[in-house]
């Protein structure tokens, strides 16, 4: 396995008390479906909770701090929910501030008093993708991936999912709640975003569980492992800490029903495992973890041992069903219609031993792959020694053994996963974090393959694909071939709905050409707002709507927009003057785009020539942005006729020239031949400059991983960083940055927001820009703030004060 990088602690003297480090033991990790990496630490006699960003690891922000002990760290699916659970019974929900991942909100908050939360879950939703790597040759994403077959935790009305969490306490109480939907705040009333309160005190709700006893008596549970089943009941394995020696592992299976707006909880005990037959059941070994897992359609229950001498021991238990017979003389029996029925079986289940693994060492965390796969399940027994060794379930056999460097006493304490399992998150008992690549994609036939359903896979389920990005990936460029090749072999419809997701993906692939890949996303953005502001002006004498047969006009290729205009009716495009003018800026950065990639062709073109060899990514030759590029020039065109204030802005060498008519033209004669573009046109676009001033498009080089400069420090070998710490190995700075640094626009509104401005918000991940003072009046910038919720390369905001 191959060591990614490393993350330092070091001590801050300073007075801010946020940026100070983490000396003592981390309690807990967890990473979610974003790549958004939370951990635990104790500091001062207080617990902490800290995130950072899996591609800025270096750089990370608090969340909250509290005197009690944190037990429980635990992401909701779409990784916007973060679960901490304390010693004492508080259990507490916290979002990122309006997507900003450097301020952090409590939306909720519920007290079991007197009890140690020992574990809690979020619902199951009951959606999910199968990955399974014999499909890896099929071309269709139906074909390729199968919707997992499995009820929701919780059903409301209509069978819909219920968002909600379940706990279970170190007595034995289950407490479930349902998580209200509230109406989120809308972005465009928001004058700005204040630093959160983290003593708690806020908006929150505080919301009352409904408790049930998981057994008939109460016990005192140290160690516990809840997991979905397919029915839609929870799974749970706990074992008693005051047994001496540990005899069971007690299994239950819960489940949930709503009736009105209270929650029944139903608790059924299953077969336990037994394990006085075991040489381990003496005073001297006592269980450290379980895992309940679901391997190849098997309920399957890693027990974890340790021992005072320092070793371990692993155990995997398999949960059996097998048909009991029936004596002749039970098998005759009646059923409640007074009916004979011959029973001759009755079905039974047990736990048997399947495999045992002793180890020399302690384990520290026993962490398995989070893909809901078929064929590569994997388990990572994160040792003491700071060694881990890779796991095939089943048999337990090592398949991977890696030695980590060891500084002084530290050790290792806990591990989780990636999304898509590719990467794995240790913490030392010195904060510091480590990261490393499993072996899975190594150890196969046909990797390209591989890596081309794993980051599929990506954009089907909206996964965050980093961990996979950040990998030694071998030939670049001809993965994003194959991806484009069969993303474009999809049927319409299924392009349609993963466009926005595969764009993303390919711009974090491709970040040597960032930022044509953030112009074709924005321009994607722009084109979808401005045709959903179309209404048929005769909703009964038209199959098509007004975007429809814009595109059947523009097939023809005229090169006249007048002419276009003609066979268009113009009340289908109609739009009020005062919504038109709050589009204005945006209707500006569709002109400069056009603008620049024109004005850029020519060099292009010879840059190629003299080569020999195309980048993998040039927006001017992508049809389907210049299709783009054309309807939206024949919209503002007709818009302007509406409400000339709306109409870009330019500086001319003469007044006459007539700026849109200029670049359809232009674009129809690219659009034939993007390939080869003509003499003649190229002339024409090197006399763009000369007609008129061309406004240069914003460029943002963050300091991060997903970068130039950062695949070639990952693939250079392990890295190094300190928290808290920019590293300048990463940095990419151009002399336009620093030249033009005394003025700062925001990308989403394309605004000149000046030279110092009171707040903006910038992506974590690419750096783009967004002032966090929203003005949105028109319905249509409304909705178009809502579009960036989040980056569109799919990382969280922070806010710059």
């Amino acid at each position: 396995m191959t060591i990614l990088y490393r993350v330092e602690s070091r001590r801050e003297f300073g007075t801010n008390k946020d940026n100070n480090v983490f000396p003592h033991k981390v309690v807990l990790c967890a990473v979610s479906s974003r790549n958004i990496i939370a951990f635990s630490v104790l500091q001062s006699l207080s617990s902490h909770v800290y995130v950072c960003d899996i591609v800025t690891p270096w750089q990370h922000y608090k969340v909250c701090s509290s005197k009690s002990l944190i037990n429980v760290l635990e992401w909701s699916a779409n990784g916007e929910q973060l679960l901490l659970g304390y010693i004492g019974g508080r259990i507490e929900i916290w979002e990122p501030k309006e997507h900003t991942l450097n301020l952090w909100q409590l939306q909720y908050h519920a007290n079991i008093p007197s009890e140690d939360i020992v574990q809690a879950k979020f619902f199951h939703n009951g959606k999910g993708v199968v990955f399974n790597t014999q499909k890896k040759d099929h071309t269709y994403y139906a074909e390729k991936f199968e919707r997992l077959e499995q009820r929701p935790t919780l059903t409301g009305f209509g069978g819909v999912a219920t968002e909600g969490c379940i706990l279970l306490t170190s007595s034995g109480l289950l407490a479930a709640f349902t998580l209200p939907q509230l109406q989120k705040t809308n972005p465009s009333n928001n004058s700005g975003a204040e630093p959160v309160d983290n003593s708690g005190q806020g908006d929150q709700i505080e919301l009352t569980p409904a408790t049930h006893s998981i057994g008939i008596s109460r016990s005192y549970i140290e160690h516990c492992s809840i997991v979905a089943s397919a029915t839609g009941a929870l799974n749970v394995a706990y074992s008693i800490g005051w047994q001496q020696p540990q005899q069971l592992v007690y299994c239950f299976k819960v489940s949930l029903q709503l009736e009105g707006e209270k929650i029944t909880i139903k608790s059924e005990s299953l077969a336990s495992i037994f394990l006085n037959a075991t040489p381990v059941s003496q005073p001297s070994r006592r269980i450290t973890q379980l895992l309940w897992k679901r391997v190849a359609n098997d309920d399957v229950i890693f027990v974890v041992f340790g021992s005072p001498d320092g070793g371990s021991l692993l155990e995997q238990w398999t949960l059996t069903r097998r048909h009991q017979n029936v004596h002749a003389l039970l098998q005759q029996s009646t059923t409640a219609a007074g009916n004979n029925k011959s029973v001759d079986f009755l079905p039974s289940e047990s736990w048997e031993q399947v495999a045992k693994l002793q180890l020399n060492s302690q384990i520290a965390h026993l962490s398995s792959t989070r893909l809901i796969a078929v064929d590569c399940e994997q388990l990572y027994a994160i040792m003491q020694d700071n060694s881990v060794d890779v796991l095939e379930p089943g048999t337990l056999k090592k398949v991977n053994h890696t030695q980590f460097e060891r500084d002084g006493d530290t050790r290792f304490i806990c591990a989780d996963l990636t999304p898509t399992s590719q990467m794995l998150i240790i913490f030392d008992s010195q904060a510091q974090l480590h990261a490393m690549q499993t072996p899975m994609l190594k150890q196969t036939t046909g990797t390209m393959q591989l890596l081309q359903l794993l980051l599929e896979y990506c954009i089907v389920t909206g996964m965050d694909a980093s961990d996979v990005l950040m990998l030694n990936l071998g030939n670049l460029e001809a993965l994003v071939e194959k991806l484009t090749d069969n993303f474009t072999r999809q049927p319409s419809y299924v392009r349609q709905f993963y466009y926005a997701n595969f764009l993303a993906l390919k711009s974090n692939l491709c970040r040597a050409q960032q930022q044509e890949f953030d112009n074709l996303i924005i321009l994607h953005a722009i084109s979808s707002t401005f045709k959903s502001l179309l209404r048929p002006s005769d909703l009964g004498c038209q199959d098509k709507g007004p975007a429809d047969n814009l595109a059947m006009k523009l097939a023809e290729s005229v090169p006249d927009v007048d002419l276009v205009l003609q066979n268009l009716n113009a009340k289908d495009f109609t739009v009020e003057p005062m919504m038109l003018q709050s589009l204005q800026q945006l209707i500006q950065w569709v002109t400069d785009l056009a603008l620049n990639m024109l004005n850029r062709l020519p060099d292009e073109v010879m840059k190629s020539k003299l080569s020999g060899k195309r980048p993998s990514y040039d927006i001017s030759r992508d049809i389907v942005a210049i299709g783009s590029l054309r309807e939206l020039l024949v919209m503002i065109r007709i818009w302007g006729l509406l409400n000339p204030q709306c109409l870009p802005v330019y500086t001319k060498t003469m007044e006459n020239i007539d700026v849109l008519l200029i670049l359809f033209r232009l674009l129809t004669r690219l659009a034939q031949n993007t390939a080869e573009p003509d003499e003649l046109l190229l002339d024409e676009c090197s006399l763009l400059s000369k007609q008129l001033l061309i406004p240069q498009l914003t460029k943002y080089n963050p300091t991060t991983l997903l970068s130039t400069q950062g695949y070639t420090a990952v693939k250079s070998g392990q890295l190094v960083f300190t928290s808290q710490v920019e590293p300048v190995g990463l940095q990419d700075i151009e002399m336009e940055q620093v030249v033009f640094s005394n003025c700062v626009k925001d990308g989403v509104s394309n605004l000149q927001i000046g030279a110092s401005p009171h707040t903006i918000r910038r992506c974590a991940r690419c750096g783009f820009v967004n002032s966090a003072n929203k003005v949105a009046k028109t319905s249509a910038m409304k909705a178009w703030c809502n579009k960036w919720l989040h980056c569109h390369c799919g990382g969280f905001w922070k806010q710059i004060n």
